[in-house]
């Protein structure tokens, strides 16, 4: 492109322009690897969802077979709609990471992108860490402008945001220079999409397959030659305009500095909504400690943030994708179950009478004093017994949060739980060790591998 036509970049586009340029750096590297360990697992846990065998069957059916692995599966698919299935499936959950930047969720919609890309191409695991470290730079990018006016407005930024950080990311794996990104994000400007309205159904994880489907998609096209108004994010018309920008907005770190490297990303230990982790730590230091029976809790007050409550706002579930959205939900089954795992939101535990019964005697009150942001959810939790003690439990900070990060070995454990199911304790435990050892592998593909059933069930 002539200088001239560089020098007609809006504010906007100049800066995506001089994102091509960043470069990771160790920590970072780290980060990433740990975040697709976690994504890793909770694909392979969603693929035997419901919401991720429909998606199978569509992308099946319109006949998409090619090279790129359905993890949790033996199915291969072209890459976009691979990234799509495993993003469905990586989301059915809600046990993916979270980055409070965004507020929302950067590897299930990445590291489907960036996989269904780096094994149809052969790619090497370092490849695939620097560019999920770029596709969260770019996204971040985003949501420091947008964030929280565009999330308050009912978007899942997930999506919305989270398209562009896969876009980034394939656009870097697959070697676009800095004019040919900017084209590929101002594709992707056109795929931008997902409701909060849809919290609480199978429609949120279709958000995450969308937008990794759609960043492979607007890096291909760039690639080959497929063109669009990179004007886009300055125009007066354009995304920032119609989708909102954050006023006053966040600027970016100063001298450089990587978001991944200072704001992290924290790794659920509870398959529910983020803004829940804080309701169910409360509930199961409780139950820790004390170990109340049922029968002996006459009421159960849970005081949380306003932002909490506008992110889980069921007051009842009947099934599981309900219970991962409701705070009362949440803290009746940790108290009953001292546990968050899989199995609590599943429609067979969130149906039960036991559960439902307690639910009803959970009372949650919105306070301006409790903390919240920076993926903080302030709670306090007081559980009155019949013998007239109030068992109460306080926290700003949940497990997870990157400050208050899970251990290497609680990490392990999450892996083996949500993989072992379906691969079996024995690939679990190869799939683990090669990831341990990421670095030393040749082609991202061996690892892949690992992540699928020896044989179809």
């Amino acid at each position: 492109m002539a200088d001239d036509d560089k020098r007609a970049h809006g504010p906007s586009a100049s800066r995506l322009i001089a994102l091509h340029a960043l470069q990771p750096t160790a920590r970072s590297r780290e980060v990433a690897r740990m975040a697709m360990l976690d994504c890793l697992a909770c694909i392979v846990a969603g693929s035997a969802t419901t919401p991720a065998r429909i998606a199978l069957e569509l992308a099946l059916g319109q006949g998409a077979q090619g090279v790129a692995t359905v993890l949790g599966t033996r199915e291969r698919l072209a890459p976009a709609p691979a990234a799509f299935v495993n993003g469905v499936a990586g989301h059915a959950l809600d046990f993916d990471d979270m980055t409070a930047i965004m507020i929302g969720h950067p590897s299930v919609v990445l590291v489907p992108a960036i996989l269904a890309l780096a094994q149809t191409r052969g790619l090497s695991p370092g490849a695939v860490l620097d560019a999920y470290v770029a596709g969260f730079e770019y996204a971040t990018w985003f949501a420091r402008r947008m964030i929280p006016r565009h999330y308050d407005e009912g978007w899942h930024s997930t999506s919305s945001i989270g398209v562009f950080g896969a876009t980034a990311a394939c656009a870097r794996l697959i070697g676009l220079d800095a004019e040919a990104t900017l084209n590929a994000l101002a594709i992707a400007a056109s795929g931008a999409c997902g409701l909060r309205a849809n919290f609480g159904s199978m429609t949120k994880s279709l958000h995450a397959g969308q937008a990794a489907e759609a960043g492979v998609r607007a890096a291909l096209l760039s690639d080959r030659g497929f063109t669009a108004n990179t004007s886009v994010f300055d125009d007066a018309n354009g995304f920032f305009a119609l989708y909102g920008i954050q006023s006053p907005q966040r600027y970016a770190l100063a001298d450089d500095a990587l978001e991944i490297d200072v704001t992290g990303i924290g790794l659920k230990p509870y398959a529910c909504c983020g803004a829940g982790v804080s309701a169910m730590d409360a509930a199961i230091d409780t139950f820790a400690a004390h170990a109340p029976k049922a029968d002996d809790i006459v009421a159960i007050d849970c005081r949380v943030s306003h932002m909490a409550t506008r992110i889980m706002p069921y007051a009842q579930a009947t099934d599981g994708f309900q219970a991962k959205y409701c705070l009362p939900y949440c803290v009746a089954v940790a108290l009953l179950d001292g546990r968050g795992a899989i199995a609590q939101f599943e429609d067979a535990r969130v149906t039960r009478d036991d559960v439902q019964r307690l639910m009803q005697r959970v009372r949650v009150t919105a306070d301006d004093a409790m903390v919240q942001g920076d993926g903080r959810f302030g709670i306090e939790l007081r559980t009155s017994l019949r013998d007239g003690r109030v068992l109460v439990k306080s926290l700003d900070m949940p497990r997870g949060h990157p400050g208050r990060p899970l251990s290497d070995a609680e990490l392990a454990t999450k892996f083996m739980s949500c993989t072992t199911p379906v691969l079996g304790s024995a690939q679990a435990t190869q799939a683990l060790a090669a990831f341990r050892r990421l670095e030393h592998l040749d082609d991202i593909s061996a690892l892949v591998e690992l992540h699928c059933p020896a044989s179809q069930p």
